[in-house]
């Protein structure tokens, strides 16, 4: 990366071509590899942080970031790096519990809401997690939320009677993806 006065000028200094980074834009599905992607095509027209920043709808800082880890990093410096975090509470073989209870069929049950499985989690391994991470739990492991509606009365009859005599009009449950 060469820096040239205030005015936060930037280059390519990686052996690649224009082409290949459109090549490598066209065919990323990711809108942040995109972007970033979009940022290197930029750089080799406009060397200026600032007016890459503008086009792009990002800061030049931001800009400058990605275009210093392209030159030092390739393709692959475009890519988020692992980031440390707090350990989970509860270990893979407790989570694989959880699903196998969540998933095995009850009778008059259609699923679990958010709060009973909330207190699943206190009652099987006595660890509290708040409503909001067990959404982005389940939603990591593949469970959408959906709220249930009662099938057309012409379907089954008996189904039906079961189904609407289960169900609250604002009651959500989570189910695998799959």
């Amino acid at each position: 990366m060469k820096k040239r006065g205030r005015k936060g000028k930037f280059t390519i200094t990686r052996p690649v071509s224009y082409a290949e980074v459109k090549k490598a834009h066209d065919k990323e599905n990711n809108g942040k590899i995109k972007q970033r992607l979009l940022i290197i095509l930029k750089t080799f027209k406009i060397k200026s942080s600032y007016e890459i920043a503008e086009q792009v709808g990002t800061t030049h800082t931001k800009v400058q970031r990605w275009i210093k880890r392209f030159n030092k990093e390739g393709f692959d410096g475009l890519y988020d790096k692992p980031r440390s975090g707090k350990p989970s509470n509860i270990t893979e073989e407790q989570i694989i519990e959880l699903e196998r209870e969540i998933d095995r069929p009850k009778e008059f049950r259609a699923g679990y809401n958010s709060l009973e499985i909330l207190n699943l989690i206190y009652k099987l391994f006595q660890v509290k997690y708040t409503l909001v991470h067990v959404r982005r739990l389940l939603h990591k492991r593949g469970y959408n939320r959906i709220t249930p509606r009662p099938t057309h009365v012409k379907k089954d009859p008996l189904e039906v009677k079961n189904t609407v005599g289960n169900l609250k009009k604002k009651f959500s449950i989570w189910i695998k993806d799959g």
